[in-house]
């Protein structure tokens, strides 16, 4: 009977532990890739951030009904908190109007 349930064990799952190991792995690897100059510029991570904005902006509705769904979040709070807050990060990266 062991060896039954030993073989309905998915192959992968010693392999889905994060453990601190993996984490210290991770880290360096991500502080090598930045050093190294590999990392994208200002101007291409304003641009993925309008384009969330303007996903944000066209998908309201499925954005709102998606975190009623899932998270349960009333429709209110979502669209105060979540979508008003992208209006505020694109009105901040736009910087002074004048």
């Amino acid at each position: 009977m062991g060896e039954e349930q030993e073989d309905r064990k998915p192959a992968s799952s010693a392999a889905a532990v994060f453990d601190a190991e993996a984490a210290n792995g991770l880290v360096g690897e991500l502080r090598g890739s930045f050093r190294s100059g590999r990392t994208r510029s200002y101007e291409w991570r304003v641009g993925q951030l309008k384009a969330i904005w303007r996903m944000c902006d066209e998908h309201e509705k499925d954005v709102v009904d998606a975190l009623a769904l899932d998270l349960s979040k009333p429709e209110l709070e979502s669209v105060v908190y979540e979508m008003l807050y992208w209006s505020l990060v694109m009105t901040l990266l736009a910087g002074p109007t004048s």
